[in-house]
């Protein structure tokens, strides 16, 4: 490899940024234009590296993918950068307009449809963005308007179908990336909602963490034993019940590590002091676990949060 030249398993690494998303951003908008080698395979520059971190930048702030381009060529990018008018679908910003493709999949029911959509928006955006912007607001907003609609509930269902498989196999695609503490995500017994675990894993793995991943209806004993068995930095629950299941708490308190609680766990009542960290907010959730546990290096490119 000359100096000075990357590959993209490492530029994914360094950014954050999965090789499927740097593959589009160059195939559909021509945002980034890698060098090759003989045999084709793209190599990266500094200068791409940068310019890849303003993407990441102008996303954040609501830039629509179509328009990226044309703010880095134009000028240094602005303070409080605003999407640009006159693209498709009205005024509705990239993020609105994916949320729409979804909604409108969930709608009918067609699970491909649901599924392109899902995998069509994770091909263009870091999966952090993608869970933090879309995934997580939208779950919400189902579950609050499946209160009294049952329909609504039905597309919460299939959206959660969809998001567990197309998670699991981007948990299996990037596991052996992580480098940082060993983080192990479970839902405590009784559980069998783990959608916002996988969330988490997910996101906690591209930012360099090492995730295992133990998944529903895990009995507190067991729980105690993996911890020590692995040696974690961290553990981290997800809960969708009010109480926690008989022995747990008393399990807590004898682990050495810290124990977020995510979702309804944050509010249990009793909990251990020495160990227990409540996490009322999923979106806050990898910027608390990282001021106590900060990530490899690969991962803390991106940042937490």
């Amino acid at each position: 490899m000359s100096k000075g030249l990357y590959p993209i398993r490492t530029i994914s690494a360094m950014t954050g940024v999965n090789p499927v998303t740097l593959r589009a951003w160059e195939r559909r908008y021509g945002l980034i234009q890698p060098q090759r080698t003989a045999k084709g395979h793209r190599l990266y520059t500094e200068s791409d590296i940068n310019r890849i971190q303003n993407i990441l930048v102008l996303l954040e702030r609501g830039i629509p993918i179509s328009q990226a381009s044309q703010v880095l060529d134009d000028s240094e990018i602005p303070a409080t950068a605003e999407p640009a008018a006159g693209d498709d679908v009205g005024e509705l910003d990239s993020w609105q307009r994916h949320l729409a493709n979804w909604r409108r999949a969930l709608e009918t029911f067609d699970e491909r449809a649901i599924d392109a959509a899902c995998g069509d928006t994770l091909s263009l955006f870091p999966v952090e963005a993608v869970l933090e912007r879309l995934a997580r607001p939208l779950l919400a907003q189902l579950a609050e308007e499946g209160r009294e609609n049952d329909l609504i509930l039905a597309h919460r269902h299939l959206l959660q179908a969809t998001l567990r498989n197309r998670l699991g196999a981007r948990f299996l695609h990037q596991g052996t990336r992580g480098q940082g503490p060993i983080l192990l995500t479970a839902c405590p017994a009784g559980e069998s909602d783990d959608i916002s675990l996988m969330l988490l894993s997910v996101e906690a793995q591209a930012n360099g963490y090492r995730v295992v991943l133990l998944g529903t209806d895990v009995d507190s004993t067991s729980l105690a034993e993996a911890v020590r068995a692995s040696h974690c930095a961290g553990l981290v629950l997800s809960s969708r019940s009010r109480r926690p299941p008989r022995g747990l708490l008393d399990a807590m308190a004898d682990m050495s590590c810290p124990v977020f609680l995510l979702d309804e766990a944050a509010s249990w009542n009793d909990l251990p002091a020495s160990n227990s960290i409540p996490i009322p907010e999923p979106q806050t959730a990898l910027r608390v676990i990282g001021r106590r546990l900060p990530p490899a290096q690969a991962g803390a490119n991106r940042g937490i949060g």
